[in-house]
């Protein structure tokens, strides 16, 4: 779950600093609405994509290299939940308090499942060989 989860963050962080126009557009449309509404997009709102791709990056090189165990994955799951709730409920208030289909909720289920990962299906810590 966190090396697909990692590899989806990377690439949508990836997407965000490069294609954030992306952001405004999908293509099912009907099925799914756009992150934004193409009305919303200011200098400013892009240029908080791309701090956000970056930030998206580096979640994804976290769940990536790190060898999760029962001793390091505890927090670092608690923070992709608190950054998944963070993300929907943003979301819900940008939308007038309504779950309007956008793949922003995507992002967040997919935090979550790799938060839950982390804390409760982590590796067994290695422990060293005594001489």
């Amino acid at each position: 779950v966190s090396d697909i989860s990692a590899l989806v963050l990377i690439a949508g962080g990836f997407q965000q600093i490069f294609a954030p126009e992306f952001l405004f557009s999908v293509p099912f449309d009907g099925v799914v609405n756009p992150f934004f509404d193409a009305q919303s997009s200011t200098p400013g709102l892009l240029a908080m994509i791309k701090i956000c791709g970056g930030l998206f990056i580096v979640l994804g090189c976290m769940l990536f290299t790190v060898r999760w165990n029962t001793v390091n994955g505890k927090l670092s799951g608690f923070a992709l939940i608190g950054s998944a709730i963070n993300l929907a409920f943003a979301v819900y208030r940008m939308d007038n308090d309504t779950v309007v289909s956008r793949p922003s909720y995507a992002y967040a289920v997919l935090m979550v499942l790799s938060g839950i990962h982390l804390m409760f299906n982590a590796n067994p810590a290695i422990k060293a060989k005594d001489n």
